[in-house]
């Protein structure tokens, strides 16, 4: 069987092998995928199925550990692997801010009386591009620490989380819009200080519970009081969703996570669309469910490697096989 014959689970497994290898030098990380490969294709040749010969390979990150040993290269530094995802999410969300502010965000900038019916108009439109191109410098402040020195990461990465915060606080209006990527900014910096340190257990998983099931809890509260109607469907969304979602990640569960962080930024785009009088709450709740929902889940992802590469009894019965081999 050629290998461009290779079953879908195959390729798959080969994607997944070749993510956990991304801090291995591309020609040796060629070189493993390659090898895995090459041994899938003559195992599928010699009459085997593609799920006995993965059973048989084991996990990627497995492989990946025990080529990593043969080789005699280090192992995966996951906090920094932690730190590097979280800041290219906080990139993206501030692309994606500087987008809105670019396009909806009306600017408060004064203007010639001449001018003054485009106050209801969007600073790309109003103070043209190269004026909207500054709103992107505070995503480029959470692009700095993929681009700096290792040992000035850390550092780095406080560093902006700071001055990001500072600006949030500071420009009004439109610092309100970039409080989210503060808060991804700071998740950036502390997770991978945290995990080298081994913070973070059973109370982490609470606390992040606790802020999750919070607005669950607030309306509840205010329902019941009769402050607030609430029908089912607003039940659903705005009671039963954080306070299952809340139990999810205080029970360590990585999709309670992982639903947390999607909520948020829907949160975030729904109140974007209909900006309304409680709009700085929800967009700053979404921010703040983005922001818990990925440092938590990525976390999870780096506790998991570590705990899969702590050195044991082989579990699977057949290894990988050696690079070159």
């Amino acid at each position: 069987m050629s290998d461009d014959g290779l079953p879908e689970a195959a390729w798959t497994y080969l994607r997944a092998l070749d993510a956990e290898l991304s801090d291995v030098p591309s020609g040796t990380a060629e070189e493993i995928v390659a090898d895995v490969r090459a041994h899938i294709a003559d195992a599928l040749d010699s009459g085997r199925s593609a799920d006995e010969i993965l059973a048989g390979l084991g996990a990627a990150r497995d492989v990946a550990r025990q080529a990593r040993e043969e080789l005699g290269l280090p192992a995966q530094d996951r906090p920094a692997r932690a730190g590097r995802t979280l800041s290219l999410v906080a990139v993206a969300v501030g692309v994606l801010i500087a987008v809105c502010v670019s396009f909806l965000l009306p600017s408060a900038v004064p203007v010639e009386p001449i001018q003054a019916d485009s106050g209801e108009q969007g600073v790309l439109r109003r103070l043209g591009p190269g004026i909207a191109l500054l709103t992107l410098l505070p995503a480029l402040v959470a692009a700095a620490p993929l681009v700096a020195p290792a040992r000035a990461r850390a550092g780095v990465r406080f560093a902006g989380a700071t001055v990001l915060t500072m600006f949030a606080c500071a420009a009004g209006e439109t610092g309100l819009y970039y409080f989210p990527l503060a808060l991804m900014a700071w998740a950036a910096a502390i997770v991978p200080w945290a995990l080298r340190r081994g913070a973070g257990g059973r109370w982490w998983r609470y606390l992040t519970g606790g802020f999750v099931a919070m607005p669950g809890v607030l309306v509840a509260v205010a329902s019941a009081g009769g402050s607030v109607g609430v029908g089912w469907v607003g039940a659903a969304l705005w009671i039963a969703g954080p306070l299952a979602a809340g139990a999810l990640c205080a029970y360590g569960i990585r999709a309670g996570y992982a639903v947390t962080a999607l909520a948020g930024a829907l949160v975030m785009a729904l109140s974007m669309a209909e900006r309304g009088f409680l709009f700085a709450a929800f967009w700053l709740f979404g921010g703040l469910y983005l922001a818990l929902g990925a440092a938590a889940y990525t976390a999870s992802r780096a506790v998991d490697g570590d705990a899969a590469a702590t050195p044991g009894p082989p579990a699977r019965p057949e290894p990988a096989p050696a690079p070159g081999g």
